[in-house]
């Protein structure tokens, strides 16, 4: 299954998302249509996959970089999350593409709000071991506000890829925004 979701990333990043059909993915992977159809019945359906194995990693990279800060809330740790981020849809630039636009179709409003809610969690947790040092004193708004701006600016960047902003600009202008937000730096 795994090389089959491979193969569809490779199909989106050299080809395309139109050229991303099951007969095209199965020939990339090299399995047969049958084979494919054993595990996903349809395009949508490997879309689905890909957006469930992004959301994993995801939410393992957030947990991973906000563990190994140790609660510490301070610029550097915005932005690793935010290079950490960017490196994930920087691995595979058509598929976040295609997911920003088609994924809500593909994929239950339900689940995408699942994962907005653990990663939502997640900061909130981490900023609730940042206490004093923290400008906002509603925790459940801050860690909301964050991700959705970060998520949101990221995803605009990948799609829009607008004049005068580069991965380096980016990662430092929504570091410098969530770090002002979030302790006035």
């Amino acid at each position: 299954m795994s090389a089959i979701l491979d193969a569809a990333i490779r199909v989106l990043d050299r080809e395309g998302a139109d050229a991303m059909t099951t007969s095209r993915v199965a020939e990339v992977a090299g399995v047969s249509v049958g084979t494919l159809y054993q595990y996903f019945g349809n395009r949508d359906a490997i879309l689905h996959a890909l957006q469930d194995r992004e959301f994993e990693r995801a939410t393992t990279m957030m947990m991973r970089v906000l563990l190994e800060a140790g609660g510490v809330a301070e610029p550097r740790v915005a932005r690793s999350v935010i290079e950490e981020l960017l490196k994930l849809y920087r691995a595979a630039p058509a598929l976040h593409r295609v997911l920003a636009v088609e994924g809500l179709r593909v994929t239950d409003s339900e689940r995408v709000q699942a994962f907005d809610l653990r990663i939502v969690t997640v900061i909130r947790s981490f900023l609730m071991l940042g206490g004093a040092a923290l400008k906002p004193r509603n925790l459940d708004a801050a860690a909301f506000v964050v991700y959705q701006s970060v998520r949101a600016s990221m995803l605009a960047y990948l799609l829009e890829q607008p004049a005068g902003v580069d991965d380096a600009t980016l990662v430092d202008e929504l570091s410098a925004l969530v770090s002002a937000y979030l302790i006035g730096t």
